[in-house]
């Protein structure tokens, strides 16, 4: 494999300090950027934590916390006494997105549509609760469920949970007039970034039921993975939505050269 090489140009290293994100994500963003315009090839090797440091002139914590962001995305691998590497199959790698765009949309989504069903309650997190949100065995977790509606139609099943131990907590009137993306942040969690991953799947005889269709229907699947500014994950969401009436619109456009 290539060694890894510093980029060339002005661009190199810059952390503006006037910015108000902090400097992890600069270098974060700054990194990602240069994987993806190929100054770094999958399977290269990216510079030291020592080098990066120099490189933007941080701390090895900030370059750390950067590299961790890298690795959580599937950019980049560590491999122990050999270094981090971009991965072999970057085409997988997921696409990065405005999460600005995203909360406006969610926003959007709670004014238009209703919900029917809504339930809360306490309770013992499962195994892949437990992974997904970093908790230990035993550990409890708020879930809320709820049908959404379409001018009274259902047309999706989501379930979220959340770590109980932020000691945050929702009633069924604030879960009819929001999504939980909103409600987490106006209970003062510093929400940063999303994993969000869409699959395909068929229904089975509870949620065809749930969405007044018929069982092996085609449904959407949604997985949302919930960050706060520190990369802990708040909340993990799973969604259901009937094809019919599932619309992913992206707009993409390319960097001037």
């Amino acid at each position: 494999m290539a060694a890894a090489r510093r980029p060339a140009g002005p661009a190199q290293g810059t952390v503006d300090l006037s910015l108000r994100s902090p400097r992890y994500i600069q270098v974060y963003a700054a990194i990602r950027d240069w994987i993806y315009q190929g100054t770094y090839r999958p399977g290269q090797r990216l510079p030291t934590e020592g080098e990066l440091c120099e490189l933007f002139a941080v701390s090895r914590i900030t370059t750390r916390k950067a590299v961790d962001m890298l690795v959580d995305e599937a950019l980049v691998v560590r491999q122990p006494g050999r270094g981090t590497f971009v991965v072999e199959d970057l085409a997988d790698a997921p696409v990065i997105g405005d999460m600005e765009q995203l909360l406006r949309k969610v926003e959007r989504l709670g004014k238009n549509n209703r919900v029917a069903r809504a339930e809360v309650q306490e309770q013992v997190a499962d195994a892949e609760t437990r992974k997904d949100l970093g908790l230990a065995e035993g550990a409890r977790v708020q879930r809320a469920s709820h049908v959404r509606l379409l001018n009274k139609e259902p047309i999706g099943y989501v379930v979220t949970f959340i770590p109980a131990d932020l000691e945050v907590r929702f009633d069924l009137n604030e879960l009819n007039e929001s999504p939980m993306l909103n409600l987490l942040e106006r209970k003062g969690v510093d929400i940063a970034s999303c994993d969000q991953v869409i699959t395909a799947t068929l229904a089975d005889g509870r949620l065809a039921a749930l969405l007044n269709t018929t069982v092996g229907a085609p449904l959407v699947h949604v997985r949302l993975m919930v960050f706060d500014s520190r990369r802990r994950p708040v909340e993990r969401l799973v969604a259901w939505y009937r094809a019919d009436h599932y619309h992913h619109h992206v707009h993409l456009t390319r960097k001037s050269r």
